[in-house]
């Protein structure tokens, strides 16, 4: 890893909500430069994880040393409200993510609206558009900017197949450029194929490292199997499929014995 000083350096980091503790001693460091992927189950923690690198939420214990202070920071939560009264429109929410709106911008501007699908759309208002339509409108003002570091909540739930090749083509390339790059899925597969590095939570740092030794042991040595999304057919982690499996949606490959849960109420 670099001598440089990390972006982000979290010592023994826990977080509370009305004295229930949501992440527990949690140490890690993100470097400049790094692609990172969170995994883990809903109510795990990834979303609280991002809103501490963020700042918008302060620890119960522990400390965070950032050192984004004068880096340009885009962020697409993982749900956005909208106000079907307000008045801007597509473009010019998406166009807010730019420093300057300068000839290079546009070219960007163009370019982040064709990968998410959302060309069509650039002069209707934004309290208009669907739940979808929004996140991806969100996603686009994250990357317009060209930021240097970038947290992304679940970008690609709401954005089709075909779409979401063309928005981790763009992540690529901007990672290649120098972009940090901190993504939250439930999509292993995928994520596996694109970072550098995986982390797995659940309230406390499970594993990390490589993807393909940090799937490897989620799929296998921790819970003994794992499920594949029969919409994609790609493998979702137990770990990630939630409170248990929707049995429309879900089917899972036993492996090994359930008792290697570590905890057989957890997550069913």
């Amino acid at each position: 890893m670099s001598s440089v000083a990390p972006l982000f350096s979290l010592n023994q980091v826990s977080f509370a909500v009305a004295g229930k503790e949501i992440l527990s001693g949690l140490s890690l460091e993100i470097h400049h430069g790094e692609y990172v992927g969170i995994i883990g189950p809903n109510g795990g923690g990834k979303t609280t994880l991002l809103r501490l690198l963020l700042g918008l939420t302060q620890p119960t214990r522990g400390t965070i040393v950032s050192h984004i202070e004068k880096a340009r920071v885009g962020y697409v939560p993982q749900r956005v409200n909208g106000d079907a009264t307000f008045p801007a429109t597509v473009e010019e929410i998406v166009a807010s993510g730019m420093v300057n709106r300068t000839t290079r911008g546009e070219r960007m501007l163009n370019r982040v609206m064709k990968t998410v699908g959302i060309t069509h759309l650039r002069k209707q208002r934004i309290g208009t558009l669907s739940g979808g339509e929004r996140q991806r409108a969100m996603i686009a003002r994250a990357l317009v900017g060209e930021p240097d570091v970038v947290f992304l909540d679940e970008p690609t739930s709401a954005i089709d197949p075909e779409s979401q090749e063309d928005f981790y083509d763009l992540l690529r390339d901007l990672h290649k450029k120098g972009l940090t790059i901190v993504i939250v899925s439930h999509d292993t597969d995928t994520i596996a194929n694109e970072v550098k590095r995986i982390l797995c939570l659940n309230r406390h740092l499970v594993c990390h490292g490589d993807p393909a030794d940090v799937i490897h042991k989620v799929h296998t040595e921790h819970y003994g199997h794992e499920a594949l999304d029969c919409r994609t057919g790609n493998r979702v982690c137990c770990l990630c499929a939630g409170r248990g499996f929707c049995r429309r949606n879900w089917r899972s490959i036993f492996r090994r014995s359930l008792v290697l849960f570590w905890s057989r109420n957890d997550y069913f």
